[in-house]
């Protein structure tokens, strides 16, 4: 009997004793329980880009297939816009795209990593006729109607790939 009441005494010593100096759950375990593994707290979890985030990037590539020139309204969408050459070289692989029906294309921005004011992602577009190409695109924020633009390697890549 004094064994019994000698374990709850020192029970409740631990209980007690723990609760002064913070702790909110004791457990009491066998000699064959698994070890601790150490934890890192306050480590923030990868999360999912905000759905905003995704919507922003696909209007930016929207914008790009718009109406007008890249020399005129579809330069806000590309960070330092594009020279005089590269733009009649990107408004000639628009049309020359277009006339091969490969316009309005459908964009999916897929594993997007934001870091600041620049963000990447895969971007996959699918034109009318089922072609599809996956390309990876950095944005970087800036002063167009969303908010984000291409970069300009990005720009010239896609251009590339229409062409």
């Amino acid at each position: 009997m004094t064994l019994k009441l000698l374990a709850t005494g020192v029970a409740a010593a631990a209980i007690v004793g723990g609760a002064a100096a913070g702790v909110t759950s004791v457990a009491f375990s066998s000699p064959a329980a698994p070890a601790v593994q150490p934890v890192v707290f306050g480590a923030p979890l990868p999360q999912a880009p905000a759905a905003e985030l995704q919507d922003q990037l696909v209007a930016t590539l929207n914008g790009l297939q718009g109406g007008g020139s890249f020399s005129g309204n579809k330069a806000s969408y590309i960070q330092f816009g594009l020279g005089r050459f590269e733009g009649i070289a990107a408004d000639r692989a628009f049309n020359n795209a277009s006339a091969k029906g490969l316009f309005p294309l459908n964009f999916n921005v897929a594993d997007i990593d934001e870091e600041g004011p620049t963000a990447t992602a895969n971007v996959t577009a699918t034109a009318p006729n089922g072609q599809t190409a996956t390309q990876s695109i950095e944005f970087v924020q800036g002063p167009s109607p969303t908010g984000w633009q291409l970069t300009k390697q990005s720009a010239l890549t896609l251009m590339q790939g229409a062409g």
